[in-house]
């Protein structure tokens, strides 16, 4: 019980953080960004597994028959042993984070419908959560395979302004970052941000975030949809947006106007179906809780006439079973 309310307490005291920053950010778009954080995953197993999309250089197009001897992977330098591979073989774990704020209020309804277009997309063993954010988030429906139930939940959530008018983002990414913690085991877990990328996040907000996104391990997307608002900056280089959370953890950027929602959508949970799963156990199993940077490549054998980009995690933190 002491534990519990130890951790109730904490995150009673990130909450009133999270206010005070987002009050504090509202009025201080000019604060400079600190240094970026390193990118990292820490887990607590033997096996090191890194959510993977391998992308022709040339063309944008994934590349989707990749084998395991095509990887290779170099743990600070030194060259591993694939040990696990996969190519959609693991269940998703998917949370929708949806913007219902003022900004794109006017266009909830095609952003609604679209998201509930999208889950057709779903196969049958994957699990959708979804929370809604505006001045505060929600989380509206909890891991569930039941696609009726999200649809429901989805189109309440987006059936009337109770979260507030601004969009408090920093805070419900936050809060979906520490749900993920909780996602079924053995899954790639992935967040989909849906949004029109129009808020200021702070560089203190921003560290915060990106600390429990990598404890999660979980990659985010950003579909960011154009609402015509001339304030908005999509492409996030007014502020750091969804973009500096998906560029860290490996993701994927789509833009959309407000019509395109439903398409485009679809596209971002077809390409996670394109992702590989690939795994190794360090050779070095010394569990000094240490950063320890990873870099994945792709093999110059028969490949050698196509040049790909590699989307994934940079490190992680090595945490060995103490069962």
């Amino acid at each position: 019980m002491r534990q519990h309310a130890h951790q109730i307490d904490l995150r009673r005291l990130r909450s009133i953080g999270f206010l005070f920053l987002f009050l504090v950010a509202s009025n201080s778009a000019g604060v400079a960004q600190e240094k970026d954080a390193t990118d990292v995953i820490k887990i607590n197993t033997d096996l090191v597994v890194f959510d993977v999309q391998v992308m022709d250089k040339k063309t944008k197009t994934v590349l989707t028959d990749l084998t395991e001897a095509d990887f290779e992977i170099f743990d600070r330098g030194t060259r591993q042993t694939v040990s696990y591979f996969s190519h959609d073989e693991l269940p998703l774990s998917i949370m929708l984070l949806l913007d219902v704020s003022d900004s794109v209020r006017p266009f909830i309804r095609r952003i609604r419908d679209g998201a509930l277009e999208a889950l057709r997309h779903l196969k049958a063993e994957d699990k959708v959560a979804v929370m809604a954010f505006a001045t505060t988030s929600e989380l509206v429906q909890d891991f569930t395979a039941d696609r009726n139930l999200v649809a429901t939940q989805i189109e309440a959530a987006t059936d009337n302004d109770k979260l507030g008018i601004k969009t408090g983002f920093a805070a419900a990414m936050d809060n979906a970052a520490v749900r993920m913690l909780n996602s079924p085991r053995g899954n790639r877990t992935v967040i989909i941000v849906i949004t029109d990328n129009f808020f200021f996040t702070s560089a203190v907000q921003e560290q915060i975030v990106l600390s429990d996104l990598f404890r999660s391990g979980s990659v985010v997307y950003g579909l960011l949809v154009n609402t015509s608002n001339p304030y908005a900056s999509l492409n996030g280089s007014y502020h750091p947006g969804v973009d500096r959370y998906v560029e860290q953890t490996g993701g994927e950027v789509v833009y959309a106007n407000n019509k395109e929602v439903a398409g485009k959508l679809a596209l971002l949970i077809d390409h996670l179906r394109l992702r590989y799963a690939v795994g190794f156990r360090p050779t070095d199993d010394n569990d000094d809780n240490k950063f320890r940077s990873v870099e994945i490549k792709i093999a110059n054998n028969q490949r050698k006439d196509k040049k790909a980009i590699v989307l994934t995690k940079r490190g992680y933190y090595f945490r060995r079973r103490s069962n």
